[in-house]
């Protein structure tokens, strides 16, 4: 009989997790809906003095001890005194927008271009608020009269395609992101924003360029490495994957995400070597995957898998039970301990598995399956049928399934039973040579002689080293031989 115990390995899905979010600021003094700079003035102990600098200078923030409050009073009295100061509608819009004050900033800088309409920071600030506020429309014309007066200011490129991108004009955007990175190639923001937007679009190989330039620029930015190693591994990448998700440990060791997806890479990379016959190098990829989740169940499956294949029977049980610590419902791994335990001859333990594999879940066809080959072993033949009939139940067209209960059924002399298994597994598979000597033993049993020799003959054409079906078809021969001379004898004595 086929000796043939099911062990079951886990392929883990590469189940993504979502973006990080596209780049919210680009690299410079601009950001996306930034606070802006302002054009200081230098407030002196008893009174405003003159008017420093007119230029964009050092980014927005109050002086030690001054409020902003305080400082929007002391510009509004500025106003007051010269409603025209461009400088101080300029900086009262800077900080009316800083403080959420939207519509009063827009007003101020609104001011500043009936006083300067070529005021292109002005604009930029504008097309900022209105981003904010989701006037994406408003965003978009604002950013352009920005680049109609200053055409070589990548920040306001970026933003622009940030406007496209937050409209859902995705190819707007990456126009945008693109002149961007003409003006200034390493805005790593506008590079990222780009990805980001390739990778929805399904430009898995655009979306890993862009990264690998972001990162190029921003080396050490764990999030933008994450992003850029799960890139890979939706392109296909596995090792470059894993060489990434290493490096944003090496300057995070914690970085849960980064050890969950290196975990998982590591072990759909011992079960591709497993397959490949390659099983210390999958081992060692197991060994890798526990590194970096030591509570991943499917991993101590898997290990233990390659270690029944080594012949390593003792290791097989200790990590499928490590696995039954973890997961104490998971029921691959009792069906994978029962298979270790057959290894060791130790049944009643086997038994025990494969039964606790189906109390968690009883059509578990691979439990059904195994305990069909101990019942049979144990001579225990009803119980066997029972469980092979269960394991059709579930899956029809098991062809190994189907030989041993074809063969159970010939032990039992269920001959027509029997018949229907083999010929059942020769409809899917004409080239299964044991079907071919078990179909020729059941012709021959039925006195089907000539049968049951065409049978072992396809057999042997299949598998000329069957050696069974060679003495099968001997023993067809004699028989064959002595019921012609039972016939001849016959002949004659009617003469």
């Amino acid at each position: 009989m086929l000796r043939h115990f099911k062990t079951e390995r886990c392929h883990q899905q590469t189940h993504l997790p979502a973006s990080h979010g596209k780049g919210e600021k680009p690299a410079g003094k601009k950001m996306f809906f930034p606070v802006g700079t302002i054009r200081y003035f230098f407030f002196a102990m008893l009174g405003v003095s003159s008017f420093l600098c007119t230029s964009r200078a050092i980014p927005a923030s109050p002086e030690e001890g001054i409020t902003d409050k305080e400082i929007i009073r002391k510009y509004q009295k500025i106003i007051l005194q010269e409603p025209s100061h461009l400088n101080a509608h300029f900086n009262l819009g800077i900080l009316y927008s800083r403080n959420g004050r939207f519509d009063e900033a827009v007003r101020e800088f609104n001011k500043v271009l009936e006083i300067n309409p070529n005021d292109a920071e002005a604009y930029y600030n504008l097309g900022n608020i209105f981003n904010k506020k989701a006037l994406f429309d408003e965003a978009i014309m604002s950013y352009k009269k920005a680049l109609a007066i200053n055409p070589d200011d990548a920040e306001v490129f970026h933003n622009l395609g940030n406007a496209y991108a937050r409209k859902g004009m995705a190819d707007d955007a990456i126009s945008s992101y693109k002149k961007a990175v003409e003006i200034k190639p390493n805005l790593a923001e506008s590079h990222k924003s780009m990805a980001y937007l390739y990778k929805q679009k399904g430009q898995l190989s655009d979306a890993v360029s862009s990264f690998e330039k972001a990162v190029n620029f921003t080396p050490r930015d764990i999030s933008l490495l994450f992003d850029l190693a799960s890139s890979y591994e939706l392109n296909g990448s596995q090792h470059n994957a894993i060489l990434t998700y290493e490096r944003a440990l090496a300057l995070d060791p914690h970085h849960k995400e980064a050890k969950n997806r290196l975990a998982m890479l590591y072990n759909n990379k011992g079960v591709s070597l497993a397959l490949q016959g390659r099983k210390d190098e999958a081992i060692a990829a197991y060994k890798e995957a526990l590194q970096n989740n030591e509570a991943f169940k499917e991993v101590y499956n898997n290990l233990g898998a390659t270690y029944v294949d080594k012949g390593m029977i003792d290791d097989a049980i200790a990590t499928y039970k490590k696995a039954i610590e973890i997961s104490p419902d998971f029921g691959e791994a009792y069906n994978n301990l029962g298979v270790a335990y057959t290894k060791n001859r130790a049944y009643d333990d086997a038994l025990s598995a494969f039964k606790k594999a189906l109390a968690l879940n009883k059509n578990h066809a691979g439990a059904h399956f195994n305990l069909g080959v101990i019942y049979a072993d144990k001579g225990m033949n009803p119980e066997a049928i029972a469980e092979y009939n269960e394991v059709l139940r579930l899956t029809p067209n098991d062809l190994s399934a189907l030989y041993n209960r074809g063969v159970l059924f010939l032990e039992t002399g269920r001959l027509h039973d029997a018949l229907a298994d083999m010929k059942k597994i020769l409809e899917h598979n004409p080239k299964v040579a044991a079907a071919h000597h078990k179909l020729g033993d059941i012709y021959q049993k039925q006195g089907r002689i000539d049968d049951a020799i065409a049978e072992y003959k396809r057999a042997l054409e299949i598998s000329p080293g069957l050696q069974e079906a060679f003495q099968s078809m001997e023993e067809s021969y004699q028989l064959k031989e002595k019921t012609d001379k039972h016939k001849t004898i016959g002949k004659v004595k009617q003469k």
